[in-house]
């Protein structure tokens, strides 16, 4: 073998190995921040669960209330009547 080829093969042989390294880098680099950002989706997600609960609570309280505005108006006249009444008897 001459000395050609055996500097071409080194040269082969180690630019092989820094390929295959390069490589190994590269995907070890991408599942990094694949874990990265699958942790961080959790945690947007678990927040998105958290405002959602926490909107329901306020749609329920602003139903709850929108319902009881016909009762409230009732409770009111009657009210605003019995007064009127006891006014005109106290006059």
């Amino acid at each position: 073998m001459s000395q050609t080829s055996a500097t071409i093969i080194a040269v082969v042989i180690s630019s092989g190995v820094s390929l295959l390294i390069s490589i190994l880098t590269i995907v070890s680099q991408g599942n990094k921040q694949r874990h990265e950002m699958d942790t961080k989706i959790a945690i947007l997600e678990t927040k998105m669960d958290v405002i959602k609960a926490d909107v329901q609570s306020h749609n329920n309280y602003a139903q709850m209330f929108s319902e009881n505005i016909p009762a409230i108006k009732q409770h009111m006249q009657d009210v605003d009547r019995r007064l009127d009444v006891m006014e005109r008897r106290s006059a």
